[in-house]
């Protein structure tokens, strides 16, 4: 039974690092799953401050990040607040769209459109756009770095804490 524990666990954090680039996902939720299947099912004691330390932080910075990013990056861009908002609903549309691409290339063409009809020029439209871009890979690489500490420290916790 622990085997089948295990796999659950480990598909559980695959899951979660697939979440990433697949919003549809709870990728920070299935990291969560993962360490509380572990917890209830294999090693009550073994998960000490490390690892609740580290889930805890990161889910909270996280969250943060991942509804931030895009905003601020964005603006940064120079983007209008229609533009900001498009951004956040592309990246949901573009989940059923054209996945897992859309999650990129509906963001873009949404500002790229919108800043065009707001009579930007073409190029800082372009540039604005852009920034969809870079929000999404700059939010994608620290979750993933997150994601990877947080199933670190419970590995660690569990192979040389115990």
């Amino acid at each position: 039974m622990e085997v089948f524990w295990w796999i659950v666990i480990v598909l559980c954090f695959i899951g979660g690092l697939a979440g990433i680039v697949l919003p549809i996902l709870p990728s920070v939720a299935l990291v969560w799953v993962g360490v509380l299947l572990y917890h209830f099912f294999l090693g009550s004691q073994a998960l000490g401050w490390l690892t609740w330390g580290t889930m805890i932080f990161f889910t909270a910075v996280i969250l943060v990040v991942d509804q931030l990013s895009n905003v601020v990056v964005v603006k940064r861009y120079g983007a209008s607040k229609l533009s900001t908002l498009a951004s956040l609903v592309g990246a949901f549309i573009g989940i059923f769209v054209f996945p897992p691409f859309g999650v990129v290339l509906v963001p873009f063409v949404l500002v790229f459109i919108l800043e065009l009809l707001q009579n930007r020029p073409l190029d800082k439209a372009f540039n604005i756009a852009f920034g969809t871009i870079i929000a999404f890979v700059g939010s994608t690489l620290a979750k993933a770095l997150m994601q990877l500490i947080m199933m670190g420290a419970f590995f660690a916790d569990i192979v040389w804490l115990t």
